[in-house]
């Protein structure tokens, strides 16, 4: 094997540097994985010069929470920098602003919406950062940097597994180093950045006592990593089986030399064989419990458990009963690959990962034959390394939920080098015609493993440079409103600091599709937050049902009215899939309010005319169900409305202190403009008793709305019954009067009035 370091990893190498230093930046403060709590312990062992416990007053002023039970070595070291260096955090409570609005999960109603689980002001939160910023960001910088040890471990150890294939450690390498939720842990905060290379380069270790073979300054080493890596938590405890199991099997390997048989005629140990196993075992075990033992007397004394488990899962929560060990597998894949606190990624993205994955248990599967003897033993280790951390993984979501991915990060640098090793053997072994890709030289390889490589690391850049700004970056900011031009001009007031000069709409009504942008602009300092809703209302007068309603942070919950400065414009722009609901097909009016959940919505003035406490901007056309019209009252005779509309049910139903008239109108043509409804009530001698006029459904559903095909269930009442009457209804304008001309079976009717009671056509 080559002593020298290929180009290739130097490149992945400082790809990797600089997305985990872009990834900081692009996410907000404390927006990491578990960051505030793993920020807390750093700051109060910083402060304090102790470490947390549990049920303490301290707990709310530093918000550890289930993280002070936590193994302490990360917290230990990144503390020791931070008092090493002077910094402070004594204005971390300004940060701890929680969003009221946010929307976690992966059922939560829209995709980029409102995920910043923490209120962020864009302008204090740029370089040059002070206080608990300041803080966050070098302890951010110092965790990129401890994982830069797993990138160069996994790349140590494939290249250790497979000296004569010099593609397959730089795709197990990039398979780490672009890993988009590696470099998303990698650019936090958090105690899975001193386990993961700590637990690569103890399986190094295991890896070379296997090769080669046992001595006291490999165990011991060994050892030595084992201890460090469970007092940084304690899957890295799962090392010490895998490695007294390679310390039996390298005892049984001398074994089989010593004696010259095969494996199945194994001659019978003796005291010194014992004492080799026995003995390398203590080397392992002692220093590890050396260097970690206090922590579990500590545990043992506050808590009455070693593990301090006890406390972390009184705050957590525990599994339901009923779940089974692989329940959560799907979430734990996808969020192995990527996933932020509140919410996963779109589904298109983790097809790449699924393909990589099949790829590389397929050709694992199909080329394990063809491997040599030493890559087989060394693809078994990692293979048993992987388990190992899936089976603690499975345990550990059987007592508490715990879907994440990044929990099996311990074995990220083995699980690369399966899938680098399978995808190796599919490329490696195919022949066709006089062809033969066996024995390719690596300039052969670079053609497969380059463009992996690539697109790996383009998959990586796409989530710090597309997903992740979707998710967090605050809405464009124009510097005055003479910058934009809205699609609609309005000039519109809430309160007495915030003003919205326009908006866009593009309304895809039969997909209940909207594209919505807001021009808004503070004209005076806003001191408080005040959430936005955009509502579906009915356009009836007195009616508040609500057809859909999207409460947030303006900005996706990104930009707190706070955060405004006066004067500047923010382009705020939604997308939106409205969800069905179970209404008639009808008109809705789209509106804006402004408002905070204890004092309800701002006024709003409209050229300085008050229009209540909303905004109506649009009135939209909803595609619903159809209605029911009653089928006693279907018409036998084509009535028809000029060439748009045909009447085709009629019923008229005595109440108490009047008659209630039903209507079945249908589109058959566009209407330019909207048309009432009249319903007259004659006595015997043709004289008007009572009227009932009225838009369409009340006003819901404006005939200029509707399209051909529309049907209309169209209900008046009536404040009177008057015996041997009748009714005459038809369509008039309501500016002029002029009414729809009617026929009926195509004869005109008099004054386009059509009779339906007691004579029907």
């Amino acid at each position: 094997m080559s002593k020298s370091i290929s180009p290739g990893f130097v490149w992945i190498f400082l790809a990797f540097l600089a997305l985990g230093l872009v990834y900081g930046l692009v996410v907000p403060p404390f927006e990491n994985l578990d960051e505030i709590e793993h920020f807390g312990v750093i700051w109060h062992i910083a402060d304090t010069g102790r470490l947390p416990v549990h049920g303490t007053p301290e707990t709310e002023v530093y918000h550890y929470r289930q993280e002070a039970s936590q193994p302490p070595l990360y917290h230990l070291l990144s503390a020791g920098l931070v008092r090493f260096l002077g910094l402070r955090a004594d204005d971390m409570g300004a940060y701890l602003r929680f969003n009221p609005r946010v929307a976690c999960g992966p059922n939560a109603p829209f995709l980029y919406d409102n995920r910043a689980i923490l209120y962020h002001n864009p302008h204090l939160n740029h370089f040059p950062w002070h206080g608990a910023l300041r803080m966050l960001h070098l302890l951010r910088f110092w965790s990129t940097l401890l994982q830069v040890l797993t990138v160069v471990g996994t790349y140590a150890l494939a290249r250790r597994a497979f000296p004569d294939r010099p593609g397959v450690p730089l795709l197990a390498t990039a398979i780490v180093a672009f890993n988009p939720q590696f470099l998303f842990v990698a650019s936090g905060v958090n105690n899975d950045n001193l386990v993961t290379p700590l637990a690569t380069w103890g399986l190094y270790l295991v890896l070379r006592l296997w090769q080669d073979g046992l001595s006291v300054r490999r165990a011991l080493g060994l050892g030595f990593l084992i201890g460090l890596a469970g007092l940084s938590k304690l899957s890295g405890w799962l090392l010490v089986p895998l490695a007294l199991g390679v310390i039996l099997l390298r005892a049984l390997r001398l074994l089989q030399r010593e004696t010259n048989r095969s494996s199945s005629q194994i001659g019978h140990w003796s005291l010194g064989h014992w004492s080799l196993v026995i003995s390398h075992s203590f080397l392992v075990i002692l220093p590890a419990l050396a260097l970690s033992g206090w922590w579990f007397w500590r545990n043992w004394r506050l808590y009455g458990d070693p593990t301090a488990l006890a406390p972390m899962l009184q705050l957590v929560g525990l599994q339901e009963s009923s779940i089974y060990p692989w329940s959560g597998v799907g979430l734990m894949f996808r969020s192995f690959w990527g996933q932020i606190p509140c919410s996963f990624y779109p589904a298109g993205f983790y097809v790449l990962y699924i393909l990589l994955t099949a790829l590389g248990v397929m050709g694992l599967a199909w080329g394990w034959r063809r491997l040599a003897p030493g890559e087989r033993w060394a693809t078994a280790l990692c293979a048993v390394w992987f388990l190992l951390v899936l089976v603690g993984w499975m345990r550990w979501n059987l007592t508490t939920p715990a879907p994440g991915g990044r929990l099996l990060f311990p074995a990220l640098p083995a699980v690369a080098l399966l899938l680098a090793t399978g995808i190796s053997s599919l490329t490696g072994h195919w022949s066709f015609g006089h062809w033969s890709f066996r024995h390719w030289s690596f300039r052969h390889w670079s053609l497969v493993i380059l463009p992996l490589v690539i697109f790996l690391f383009l998959s990586a850049l796409w989530v710090v440079a597309g997903i992740l700004p979707a998710f967090y970056a605050p809405p464009p900011r124009d510097p005055d409103a003479a910058a934009v031009r809205p699609q609609h001009s309005v000039d519109a007031r809430f309160g007495d600091s915030i003003r919205l000069i326009g908006y866009d709409l593009r309304a895809r009504e039969a997909e209940h599709f909207l594209d919505i942008t807001l021009y808004w602009q503070a004209t005076a300092p806003i001191p408080e937050d005040y959430i936005m809703a955009l509502q579906l209302v009915s356009p009836v007068p007195g009616d508040d049902t609500l057809r859909w309603t999207y409460d947030s942070w303006p900005g996706h919950g990104n930009y707190p009215t706070s955060a405004w400065r006066p004067g500047e414009v923010i382009r705020d722009r939604y997308r939106f899939r409205l969800p069905a609901a179970d209404f008639l097909t009808q008109a809705w009016d789209l509106q804006v309010v402004l408002y905070q959940p204890e004092k309800g919505g701002l006024p709003v003035r409209v050229d300085e005319t008050s229009v209540g406490n909303r905004l109506i901007l649009h009135r939209l056309r909803l595609p619903g169900r159809e209605p029911v019209c009653p089928e006693s009252g279907r018409l036998s005779s084509d009535v028809r409305l000029g060439e748009s509309v045909a009447l085709t049910h009629t019923d008229v139903v005595p109440e108490t202190g009047g008659i209630q008239v039903i209507l079945c109108w249908k589109s058959l043509a566009p209407l330019d403009r909207d048309y009432q409804v009249f319903v007259h009530l004659y006595d015997a001698s043709g004289t008007l008793v009572a009227a009932g006029d009225g838009p369409p459904m009340g006003g819901a559903f404006p005939s200029s709305f509707w399209q051909p095909g529309d049907v209309v269930l169209d209900i008046h009442r009536l404040p009177a019954l008057v015996e041997g009457g009748r009714v005459a209804v038809g369509l008039y304008r309501l500016d002029d009067g002029t009414r729809l001309p009617v026929t009926i079976g195509g004869e005109p009717v008099p004054d386009a009035a059509i009779p339906i009671w007691p004579v029907r056509p």
